[in-house]
Formats: C-alpha cells, structure tokens, sequence
C-alpha cells in the first residue's frame, strides 16, 4: 500500500509544480521544489506502515526528516552520514510547509501536518573571507579592457563589488533594469522584492562603456539581458561568467576563493568600515531584517579583536605587575 500513497504523492508533487510555474516560479526555484519533494517520494515507498494520505501526519514527517539527517551524501555515495545543517534543514520545511499548504488549499487533506514541525536554530556564519581594497584593484587592473568580453567582466565586477547585488540579481538585468544617467539599478531580489539600487560612478562608467562598445559584439538576436555570452551571443551563465572573473583573479595574484557571494560580502564590510550605517547597508543589499545585516558587525569585532592581540602592550609579552 505504501506503492500506492507513494504514487498519489508523486502526483500531487507534479500539480504543485505546475501551479508553481503558474504562479511565476523561476525555473531553477521549481527544479530544485521538485528534486526536494521526489526524495520525500521516494521515502514513503519504503514505509508500509504509511498507507493514505491520512497517515501523513507531523509524526510521520518527523521521521522523514529524520531519515534525511542520518542518509548518506547523495553526491558522495561512499561517504559517512553527516548531520544536516540547520540552513538545509528549514529549507526542506520550508518546501514542505507550502506542498503540503498547497495540498490542503486543493482540498487533498483536510489539515496541514507540516505545520507542527519546528524550524532548526540557524548560527549566522561570519563569511569565510572578503577581498581586500588592494586585492579589489589588483583584479579591476587584471581585467582586460579591449575586449568585449573584458569590457563585460570588468562592468559586472564593478558592479558587483559597487552595489553588492546578488548573482541572481546581477544575471537576470534586462536593459530596461538600467537608469545609468540616474545611476541607478532597478533589481528583483528574493521573494521578489524589487528595489532600486545607486552603483556609483565607476559601475557607470564601466557598464556605459561595455554597453557602447563590448554588448555590440557579443549580442545574438534580439534578447534584452545586459550579459551577453561570447560563446553563442545569448544571456551569459552564471557558470561562464564565473570562471572569467576567477581567471582575471588567478592572474592578479589572488588565492582567495571568487565567488558572486565574496564581493557582496566585501561590498558591505567596506561600507561599514568607511562609516555607513547599518540601516544603510541594510537597504542596499535588500536584506528584509536588519539582523542579517549586523552580521558584518561581528566581521569587524573579529577583526578588531586581533588587532587587540596584535597591538595592545598587555597581549604582547610583557611582565604581569608583582
């Protein structure tokens, strides 16, 4: 019977999916709902005790959790099941929140069992690193500027590292997203919250650059995206783009890990170190509760704490008073 719950389950989980893409869902939003929802899936064929959809209860949703904590890396089959984070945790209740929201607004179960599931205490992780204001300009310098593709790196880093807007913020900017004689970036941010953010005059003068002289180029066809690819003239990839701003890293010297998410990061603690405020900081990088933003705080505590052990007289070797 468990074949049988299994089955109907699955096809609940492909309703939702397409009332998600109804709804305006991002491709890679949806993707990832659905892998999520299969494992659950795959999960309830192997309890027989679980037999209709009323025996989905917080109990039982209990134990797949659970059983999702203890699994071994589906990435790395051989190795030793590891505790799942709290991060990766909430983001499976999440999912699981609104499926099963879904299901009971479509009038397949009668009550929400997901709701008496109690979401993991998250630690807010400091960023493993930030690029230094050197390091910044040794990579701005790296960067080639009589290619299109140069052009292209150079205005995304820029930009980047100007407003520190995310990937997906970054990759989705459509032509019409640009008032560059306003100076300003009309962006879509999580949970589609809109904002409108100031780049500054270097991030101007890049993109203004790249649009008059690199987008030409590269373009293929009538698409609106500001990046364009120079393998096929299309929008860019997050993955293609990447590895350019690593090589232009690599030859400036730089060993730190390059990711979209390191000059956000950098973005806002030279923000903070130059005096902005909090609530400032706050609103550019779109964060909806400003204790996301006071995590940069701790970064300059951390950083204030070993220029203490590095400086001040009583860290140094000095005689304790008889």
């Amino acid at each position: 019977m468990s074949e049988v719950l299994a089955a109907t389950v699955a096809g609940w989980v492909e309703e939702f999916i397409t009332d998600m893409r109804r709804r305006g869902y991002s491709e890679r939003s949806w993707r990832n709902y659905r892998y999520d929802l299969l494992q659950l899936v795959a999960w309830l064929r192997q309890q027989p005790e679980l037999r209709t959809p009323g025996d989905l209860t917080a109990t039982a949703l209990e134990q797949y959790q659970m059983h999702l904590m203890l699994r071994r890396s589906l990435k790395y089959k051989y190795s030793q099941p590891r505790t799942m984070t709290a991060g990766s945790r909430n983001r499976h209740l999440a999912e699981l929140r609104s499926f099963f929201r879904y299901l009971k607004k479509a009038g397949k179960i009668l009550s929400n069992p997901s709701l008496e599931l109690d979401r993991a205490r998250e630690t807010k992780r400091l960023p493993k690193a930030i690029l230094t204001i050197p390091e910044v300009a040794r990579l701005l310098q790296a960067i080639p500027k009589i290619t299109a593709t140069g052009l292209r790196d150079l205005a995304a880093v820029e930009l980047l590292y100007g407003s520190g807007i995310r990937r997906r913020e970054l990759l989705q900017l459509q032509l019409a997203d640009l008032r560059l004689s306003e100076e300003l970036v009309h962006v879509v941010g999580k949970g589609d919250r809109e904002r409108v953010v100031p780049i500054g005059k270097a991030a101007y003068k890049a993109l203004e650059r790249y649009l008059r002289e690199g987008r030409p180029q590269l373009v293929k066809g009538d698409h609106r995206f500001v990046w364009v690819s120079c393998f096929h003239g299309g929008p860019v990839s997050d993955r293609e783009l990447l590895r350019c701003i690593r090589e232009h890293a690599r030859r400036a010297g730089i060993k730190k890990s390059i990711g979209f998410h390191l000059f956000r990061h950098s973005c806002a603690t030279h923000l903070l170190r130059g005096g902005a405020d909090l609530r400032s900081i706050q609103t550019l990088l779109g964060h909806s509760d400003l204790s996301s933003t006071a995590i940069y705080t701790r970064i300059e505590i951390s950083d204030l704490r070993k220029t203490m052990l590095r400086c001040h007289p009583r860290e140094k070797d000095l005689p304790d008073p008889a």
